[in-house]
């Protein structure tokens, strides 16, 4: 065991303990990474249709354990951001409209009225 972590070369699985010490979730890497991918698609074909997407929210989250889906969402999250929402930007202003100061000036809003620090 070490004491760092790589984040270009992480472990094929780990688990994930209590405040207590004692172990309360084992997650395998790839099928995390493969379930976040296929998470983050449902959610994207979704988009637009608030019911569905809350159908495949719910499904997701009934199909694993309060930890495993806490890693999950934040995963799908980021692939989100990365494979989604910034191509999507980056096509949107080439045709002329530059929408991430807008997100910007939301998360600032966000922040400033939602409160920040719980990072």
């Amino acid at each position: 065991m070490t004491d760092s972590f790589d984040p270009h070369n992480p472990p094929s699985e780990f688990f994930v303990t209590g405040p207590d010490g004692v172990p309360e979730s084992h997650i395998q890497l790839g099928a995390l990474q493969a379930d976040a991918t296929r998470l983050m698609y449902q959610l994207a074909a979704s988009a637009g249709d608030d019911d569905a997407t809350d159908a495949v929210a719910n499904t997701w989250v009934s199909q694993h354990d309060p930890q495993y889906f806490g890693y999950l969402a934040a995963a799908a999250l980021s692939l989100m951001v990365r494979c989604i929402l910034a191509p999507t930007l980056d096509a949107v202003a080439a045709a002329g409209v530059d929408l991430r100061p807008g997100l910007r000036r939301a998360a600032a809003d966000a922040e400033a009225g939602l409160g920040g620090g719980h990072a």
